[in-house]
């Protein structure tokens, strides 16, 4: 109370001043207060680095933010009020959705001490920001600037509940922990860190069987690869990172077909393990920062390679065994994950790339030497395909979905594969994930002897995020 009490009786001395001083005089005073009205703050500049640090990314929120300080006369560049074609200027990036606000908590209590608009260049690099206008490093100011309710709301960091736009987010540097159990696709997250601008790296030990584009989607595929996830993203939703990039590595286990009743040597695989795997994959949006046209356009190029090949014994198969294995693929594909957007439904999506892998037919000629090619009419080698994906899928809310329809087309056998993949998700937390892939015959040649009539996978998903 008796700060306030001198502040108001300062600024009244100031205001008085005014009409009876130079402008000289005036300034010298007002920079007095200043110091005055700064002095009676604790200064905690030392403790900077551990005040809490946010940003807020979401278009529509930024510009009623923005439009409150236009109102209020508020911004200021290098001390100096801005020129209304500075501001149209300013503007034109809020428009374009280039402009994000910076915010800092104070050390003692849950004010909010500082708040700044910055922009960074499509092409993006280290310490890269733009922080175009003056900061404002005064809480009472900021929230007579943007009115109690949405300064309170900033505080709370409760975006996704005020009515200025009805997009779920959340917008909290704090994705530090993440288990996504899932029986072909599970990811394990325990290391994070998040840098001072908006950006975020995490490192994960993941799971990943089967690949849907070669059609042989989950257990169908016969090694299991586990390995690490290095992943950047460069910005956080509390429920799902925008991950811009990710780089995965691993190895493949050999793994034992689930008994289902689907085809008739039970839990016999047709395809077998058959050599040391290794799996590379990176994932991305990799032409993001060229152009705005490619914001939303994901780039996977995924590839499994064999080397060496087992005996019968490390295969621990009898002699005179048969057996096909698949050993290698690599697979380029392009998907763009927001085409239309329909309203809670949420986006459709689309995607087009190419894949080859090969088949071997294998004899177990020698218990102690390696298996070698059978003699027989089958054509061992590489195979090409194309897919095609269209879906609608939808994150976040109590339901989140995707269902979507996959057809691929091998080139070499003239066989077709259509497949139906769907997944349910309640809060983000529970949920199911299911495929199905059949087979069209495209000509008069028989179904490769290595392919089931039916590819069916399903999964459970437990995921445990914040």
């Amino acid at each position: 109370m008796k700060n306030t009490i001198a502040i108001i009786v300062l600024f009244g001395v100031s205001l008085f001043a005014q009409s009876t001083t130079s402008p000289e005089a005036v300034a010298s005073r007002l920079e007095r207060v200043e110091k005055i009205y700064r002095g009676l703050e604790y200064n905690t500049t030392s403790f900077n680095d551990l005040k809490q640090k946010w940003i807020i990314t979401d278009p529509t929120y930024i510009r009623e933010i923005f439009n409150r300080f236009v109102v209020k006369n508020a911004l200021r560049i290098n001390g100096r009020k801005p020129t209304l074609a500075e501001i149209d200027k300013y503007a034109q990036d809020i428009y374009n959705d280039n402009v994000f606000v910076d915010l800092r908590r104070r050390f003692y209590d849950d004010e909010i001490e500082i708040i700044r608009f910055f922009k960074e260049p499509k092409m993006a690099t280290v310490d890269s920001s733009d922080y175009f206008f003056d900061p404002v490093q005064d809480f009472i100011f900021i929230k007579d600037i943007l009115g109690n309710e949405l300064y309170q709301d900033m505080k709370k960091q409760m975006y996704a509940l005020n009515d200025i736009t009805k997009t779920s987010f959340d917008y909290k540097p704090a994705y530090n922990f993440n288990i996504n159990l899932h029986l072909y696709h599970p990811e394990v997250m325990f290391w994070s860190t998040t840098t001072d601008n908006r950006n975020k790296y995490f490192v994960s030990a993941f799971g990943n069987w089967g690949n849907d584009h070669i059609a042989l989607p989950g257990w169908y595929f016969p090694d299991y690869v586990a390995g690490f996830r290095m992943a950047y993203a460069d910005s956080i939703v509390n429920s799902l990172p925008d991950v811009t990039y990710s780089i995965d590595a691993g190895i493949g286990i050999p793994t034992i077909f689930p008994d289902l009743g689907l085809q008739d040597n039970g839990s016999q695989r047709i395809l077998q393990n058959s050599g040391t795997g290794f799996y590379l994959k990176t994932n991305g949006k990799f032409l993001k920062g060229v152009s705005s046209d490619f914001s939303d356009l994901n780039i996977t190029l995924e590839s499994y390679f064999t080397i060496g090949t087992k005996s019968g014994s490390d295969m621990k198969m009898p002699l005179g065994s048969r057996f096909f294995s698949t050993r290698n693929y690599v697979d380029l594909f392009f998907l763009e994950d927001n085409i239309l957007r329909m309203s809670d439904w949420g986006a459709f999506y689309a995607g087009i790339g190419g894949s080859l892998f090969d088949v071997k037919y294998y004899e177990v000629t020698s218990m102690s030497d390696a298996v070698t090619l059978a003699p027989s009419k089958f054509e061992n080698g590489f195979r090409y395909a194309i897919t095609s994906e269209f879906g609608l899928h939808n994150t976040g809310g109590l339901l989140s979905h995707d269902v979507g329809i996959l057809m691929n087309y091998n080139l070499s056998e003239e066989t077709a594969y259509l497949g139906l993949k769907t997944s349910l998700m309640i809060s983000n937390v529970l949920g199911i994930e299911f495929k199905i892939m059949t087979p069209i015959r495209m000509s008069s040649i028989s179904q490769p002897v290595y392919r089931p009539d039916t590819y069916l996978v399903f999964s459970p998903i437990i995921r445990i995020n914040y």
